[in-house]
């Protein structure tokens, strides 16, 4: 029992690992969600304040390194929010650029 338990342990470890790392990333695409959603209200208040949007973004994620771009097209504006997540690797404490998570939200510019 003990040699089989020895022989079964690292894969249920890689199976858990692999669970946390897959909730971090899904919690990240939420929070780019949101931070899109922030940002575009935002810019359809202040479409041309480049500065307020990056600031509502990086509120709303809490996510350090994430790149917010605009493309506006009268009477609409869309922000885009991208984030390079990393896959950490505890053993050796190394991490590795896995994929780029983005996230886009189309909003309606308000009249002032």
């Amino acid at each position: 029992a003990a040699v089989e338990f020895a022989l079964v342990l690292p894969f249920v470890i890689l199976a858990v690992a692999s669970l946390f790392v897959a909730a971090r990333v899904i919690a990240d695409q939420l929070a780019l969600w949101h931070g899109a959603y922030a940002g575009a209200y935002a810019a359809s208040i202040e479409p041309d304040n480049a500065e307020a949007i990056q600031q509502a973004v990086e509120a709303e994620t809490g996510l350090s390194a994430v790149t917010v771009s605009t493309t506006r097209n009268d009477p609409y504006i869309t922000v885009s929010v991208t984030k390079s997540q990393n896959i950490p690797l505890l053993i050796f404490g190394w991490s590795v650029r896995a994929f780029t998570l983005d996230a886009d939200v189309t909003i309606h510019i308000q009249d002032t």
